[in-house]
């Protein structure tokens, strides 16, 4: 089996002591994979930090328990003002891996599973890579915003009205409500 092309050395573990162990055994890790790596793990997503977190792997009759959680600092673009903001993006998660290898008889074990992500490779190699990328796009907000007040863009001139009072006026209105719109007119006039 082949390393996953986004794998990153600082979240590949080498459990062939776990795997030897009895059913029950626990070993625990903390991780640091600097900024200037984060790159490697995925393009869909500009790290401003680095990517901190621990691991606790549970030895189970036929699998290793991964319990997981970290967090990164990730660079996004509001959609409402389209400027760039950092957003601390925090993942936990616990996964089964499955050996492709008998660690006693060192002969290939049939695949239960379709996840390659989620295989221990034949060297013992147990990969967090491909999880925490998953779990890191999954935490990210689908219309970030930079902060719960963002004006956003004026959309006649398009001036950013965080930073500049815009004077344009809203004229713009929709047609199906121009009936309401006459209604309530009226009604002002009336009064």
């Amino acid at each position: 089996m082949s390393t996953p092309q986004n794998s990153l050395p600082d979240l590949q573990f080498n459990i062939v002591g776990l795997l030897k162990g009895q059913v029950g055994s626990t070993r625990s890790y903390e991780f640091y994979v600097p900024v200037s790596e984060l790159d490697q793990l995925d393009e869909d997503f500009d790290a401003t930090g680095p990517l901190t977190g621990a691991v606790r792997f549970f030895k189970t009759a036929d699998t290793i328990l991964a319990r997981c959680h970290g967090e990164a600092l990730v660079r996004l673009e509001c959609s409402r003002c389209l400027e760039p903001f950092d957003l601390p993006v925090a993942f936990s998660f616990e996964e089964e891996y499955h050996p492709t290898i008998d660690i006693t008889t060192g002969r290939k074990l049939p695949l239960t599973i379709d996840d390659a992500a989620l295989l221990i490779d034949e060297h013992h190699i147990l990969d967090l890579s491909e999880v925490i990328r998953q779990e890191i796009l999954l935490a990210l907000p689908i219309t970030p915003i930079c902060r719960e007040d963002c004006a956003g863009l004026c959309p006649i001139c398009g001036a950013n009205r965080n930073l500049e009072t815009c004077h344009c006026q809203d004229t713009a209105s929709d047609p199906r409500w121009a009936a309401l719109s006459a209604l309530l007119d009226r009604q002002s006039d009336a009064s």
